[in-house]
């Protein structure tokens, strides 16, 4: 058998990065030719990942057979991988899994709009991925019509949850002219009187801050007030 090249083993720890965390069973041509389903953990070197249309791994979700006893199925996810490639990539995606924004977003917060900024990034991110691959293809003169079509599902994705990013955001602004802050503000305002008052401070005094403060509470003010509240929601 020819010596696999760093491309060949690029690609192969690539498809092995695909293989979804549930999947039981991993369809491979193996070296003597036969077509078979393996475990992930049991995937020898010389195994050849079958792939669907879309460049992924053909994947059995369940073990075949009767269910294994919840023991048997512990000992199955917890086996020592095959070899050094398999028990790499399977480090790098447990690494990958715990790092990623929007997993850390929703167990930190899930309530936060963190979580729809995180997600919103990804896709964005995915975007701009699926553009690279498509002038590669382009470049090799090859069909592009299927990473268009994806490209164009993950700006229309990205694009719904900057909207509702959007409304996120409308929805925690404070209503600067509504009655509920005009009561607060003057609450605001009599308790500072009070406290100056408290201060043993002239009548005049408090006249003068309270001009002050009222001259400096305009329409400039108001429009510093709403970006700062957009910067914190």
């Amino acid at each position: 058998m020819p010596r696999k090249t760093i491309k060949d083993r690029q690609a192969r720890a690539d498809l092995l990065a695909k293989i979804p965390a549930g999947a039981a069973r991993v369809q491979v041509l193996t070296a003597k030719g036969e077509l078979k389903y393996k475990a992930v953990a049991d995937l020898a070197d010389t195994d050849d990942i079958q792939t669907n249309k879309f460049g992924d791994p053909v994947v059995m979700r369940t073990s075949p057979g009767r269910k294994a006893p919840v023991a048997a199925a512990v000992a199955l996810a917890v086996a020592a991988p095959a070899n050094a490639t398999v028990a790499a990539v399977l480090h790098r995606k447990q690494v990958s899994v715990a790092h990623d924004p929007v997993l850390l977003a929703v167990q930190k917060t899930p309530d936060s709009p963190d979580v729809l900024h995180q997600v919103m990034l990804g896709l964005s991110e995915e975007a701009a991925s699926l553009k690279f691959e498509r002038d590669e293809a382009s470049r090799n003169n090859e069909s592009t019509a299927n990473l268009s079509s994806k490209r164009v599902q993950a700006l229309r994705a990205a694009g719904d949850t900057w909207l509702k990013r959007m409304d996120q955001m409308a929805g925690k602004l404070i209503d600067l002219d509504s009655p509920g802050f005009l009561a607060v503000y003057k609450l605001l305002m009599d308790t500072m009187r009070e406290a100056m008052h408290g201060a043993k401070l002239r009548d005049e005094q408090i006249e003068t801050v309270f001009a002050k403060f009222a001259a400096m509470v305009n329409d400039e003010w108001k429009v510093d007030a709403k970006n700062r509240m957009k910067n914190v929601v």
